[in-house]
This record gives structure tokens, C-alpha cells and sequence, in this order.
């Protein structure tokens, strides 16, 4: 197609001559010419503020669950004698109560956390798509841009932190609830008002499964559980976009069904 500007320039010392051919209407509809409202990075930044709004009774309703009351001790001696477990509750009423306590904190936790989690993934999704070193703002100065790119990535790490530090809380809560299985499972056929059924025992954890495996929620919180390696490299702030790019194809796996 010849070019809109060949009629604007002489060739070869000589003006072109008018030709039959019209330039085409500028498509005042393409994107490029319309108003986007905020910048990608003010966007990234106001995901950022939607976190951290919901983060902080999120982040206190972890301080009231206290997980780590009802974490499983396992040493070494374990596995050469039997030691009594901290967490028997001593009877079979108490043992359900204490069940239904754990069910209870871990579907108060994994429920706000699937909101949080959500919010994180529109946040990285739009970080790696739109920022790289050569994004540019009409409205800010370059180290106005650059501040605001630190502060992204400082508060992205900070997200990963508040998720770990939940599904940490979570991780406790499901072996809790495991472990209390095996206390039931005790009581299967002992008679008396101390008697359960292996069938109920079956169905028990078949529920709790459904709870913890993310199927209930369609959330896959194991996911956000950090190694040292993770933690090391958030601890320094690091983003690498070709690392947080393998992370962005498996966080976007967390939604099951999704």
C-alpha cells in the first residue's frame, strides 16, 4: 500500500504528481486515540491499595487464630517410641468439638485469603505485561516513575509475605485436623457413648479433604507456602520478571476451575 506521505515529498528534486489515490480516514476509534483513564502503573498502584485495605483485618484475624496453638510436634523420638500427644482431648465429644474448632479457623482463614489472592494475581498479571525498564508516563517524571516501580514491587513482596504467611497458618490447622482423625479413628467400635463408626470416621475425611485440598473454596492455598530460596530472594527485595513470569503461570493455576 503506498505510503500516506508520498504525496508530502518531492523525488528526486520533483514534486510527485496527484494521483487517483486517497489517504485512509484515521480511525478515531482505535484504542490509541482513546481516553484510558489511569496509567497502568497508578492501576497496578490502586490493586496495591485494594490489598493492603483488605490485608490489615486479614492480618489480624490470623493474630486471633493462632494457628500455631494447635500445631503437631513431631521429633525425633517419635519414631522410636509413643509419646503422648499434647492435643488428646480425652474424650470423643471433645475430640468432635476440637475437630469443628479446626474446621472452623481454617474456613475463616482460606476464604479472605482467595480474595487476597485474587487481588495479588490481577497485580503481577498487570505488572509483567505493562512495566519493563522502558515504561514511560506522560504525567510523571522519570524518577516519579521510577519510586512508584519501587514501591510496586516493594508492596508485591510484602503480598507474598501476608499469603505465606496465611497458608502457613493453614498448613498448621489441616495436619491439626489429620491428626485429630487419627485420634477418632481411636473410638471406632469401643462402645458406649465413646463409640464412632468407621463409616462416619471415612466420611469425616472425605470432608476435611474436599476443606484443605482447595476443592470447597476452588483455591489451592499450598501454592503461596515460600522455601528458603523464596524467602531469601523477597527478603532482598529482588523481582526478577523472568522468574515472577514462571510464578505468574502457576499462581494463575491456584484458581481451580478457573
Amino acid at each position: 500500500m503506498p505510503s500516506l506521505y508520498d504525496d508530502l515529498f518531492e523525488d528526486s528534486g520533483k514534486k510527485n504528481k496527484p494521483t487517483d489515490h486517497k489517504p485512509e480516514p484515521i480511525d478515531l476509534d482505535n484504542d490509541r486515540f482513546q481516553e484510558t483513564g489511569n496509567e497502568s502503573l497508578d492501576e497496578i498502584l490502586i490493586l496495591i491499595k485494594q490489598f493492603t485495605t483488605k490485608a490489615e483485618p486479614f492480618s489480624q484475624l490470623l493474630t486471633r487464630t493462632r494457628a500455631v496453638d494447635y500445631e503437631v510436634e513431631k521429633g525425633i523420638l517419635d519414631f522410636f517410641l509413643i509419646a503422648k500427644d499434647k492435643h488428646d482431648q480425652g474424650s470423643l465429644a471433645n475430640e468432635r468439638s476440637y475437630y469443628a474448632v479446626l474446621q472452623t479457623k481454617f474456613t475463616a482463614i482460606i476464604t479472605p485469603m482467595r480474595d487476597l489472592g485474587h487481588i495479588h494475581l490481577q497485580t503481577i498479571k498487570q505488572f509483567n505485561r505493562d512495566i519493563d525498564k522502558d515504561y514511560y508516563s506522560i504525567e510523571k517524571t522519570d524518577k516519579q516513575v521510577q519510586s512508584d516501580k519501587e514501591i510496586a514491587i516493594d508492596h508485591i513482596n510484602i503480598q507474598r509475605k501476608i499469603l505465606a504467611d496465611a497458608a502457613t497458618s493453614l498448613s498448621i490447622l489441616e495436619e491439626a485436623l489429620t491428626n485429630t482423625e487419627d485420634r477418632l479413628r481411636t473410638y471406632i467400635d469401643v462402645g458406649g457413648i465413646n463409640n464412632i463408626s468407621s463409616s462416619e470416621c471415612e466420611i469425616l475425611a472425605q470432608k476435611r479433604i474436599s476443606l484443605t485440598s482447595g476443592q470447597l473454596h476452588q483455591f489451592d492455598y499450598s501454592f503461596f507456602k515460600m522455601n528458603l530460596l523464596d524467602k531469601t530472594a523477597i527478603g532482598l527485595g529482588v523481582y526478577l520478571k523472568e522468574t515472577t513470569s514462571q510464578y505468574l503461570d502457576k499462581l494463575g493455576k491456584v484458581f481451580i476451575n478457573k
